[in-house]
């Protein structure tokens, strides 16, 4: 009874640190925890972010590219019209001398030929890599909707309880994939732009929707069949580059429509010589 005495309280002490230390050592585990996950967010925040500006670099480079070929086929076209134009005001130097009778006017110079149309399309951007993520993403889809059948699950099989949401948010992240599919088809770069815009609204929908239908819950769940984060960025990618080659595209045909007013311009200029 004696050794009782003095063993009771010292198993209790015993007891009692080990459970402050437990305690302290699970409060430690779990801020490291939670810093991993932070850490984790920020480097796919900043990889997303990397890809998107190394997409934007590979828009620009194209863009640039397409710049250069285009200021190279207007200087041809202005050096081809300027000779007509010198030649005309090399024969009208002679005609300016005293004469009694007045030359007569020769005929008008023929119109020069309009600016070539932009040669900048949807199929001089590179866009294979983002396509290729487009239909791997389709293919995932195709197969977590699979598992649901009663092919897959067996037909006395029970069906899972979140199917009927699963199915209308698989199949939702899907539904307008065809409008990218008729843009690249007809080579429409305003289209691409709108699609792709309308697709990431609804891809950061989803992560974001707490309602009863709850996408959320069904993207987290099959997060490892059906990841957004790759398709989300291609997406990003795509509209993009499109962007970009919309606004090659403008520049072009402003420099095009300066191109048509200089040589109108230098027309006037060679018919009032005359």
């Amino acid at each position: 009874m004696g050794i009782l005495i003095y063993l009771t309280p010292a198993v209790a002490l015993w007891a009692a640190v080990a459970t402050a230390f437990a305690h302290g050592l699970f409060q430690r585990l779990g801020h490291a925890y939670r810093r991993d996950a932070t850490a984790k967010e920020t480097i796919a925040r900043y990889q997303a972010a990397l890809s998107q500006l190394k997409a934007q670099a590979a828009a620009s480079a194209q863009e640039l590219e397409t710049l250069r070929q285009d200021h190279e086929r207007l200087r041809a076209t202005y050096e081809y019209e300027a000779a007509p134009a010198a030649a005309a005001s090399a024969n009208a130097a002679p005609a300016a001398a005293p004469s009694p009778v007045p030359p007569k006017p020769g005929p008008a110079p023929a119109a020069p030929p309009a600016a070539p149309p932009s040669t900048i399309a949807l199929a001089q951007i590179d866009i294979a890599d983002e396509v290729g993520t487009l239909l791997a993403h389709v293919a995932r889809v195709a197969r977590s909707i699979r598992r649901y059948s009663a092919y897959s699950r067996g037909h006395n099989g029970p069906e899972p309880a979140s199917a009927r949401y699963d199915l209308h948010w698989l199949s939702d992240c899907l539904h307008n994939l065809d409008q990218v599919g008729h843009a690249l088809a007809r080579n429409n770069m305003e289209t691409l732009t709108a699609a792709c815009t309308e697709l990431l609204t609804m891809y950061e929908q989803y992560l974001r929707d707490g309602s009863g239908y709850n996408s959320r819950d069904t993207f987290q769940r099959l997060s490892t069949q059906v990841p957004l984060a790759e398709v989300t960025d291609a997406i990003r990618s795509i509209a993009a580059k499109a962007s970009l080659a919309r606004q090659a595209q403008a520049a072009h045909e402003e420099a095009a429509h300066a191109h048509e007013r200089v040589a109108d311009s230098r027309q006037a200029d060679a018919l009032s010589m005359l």
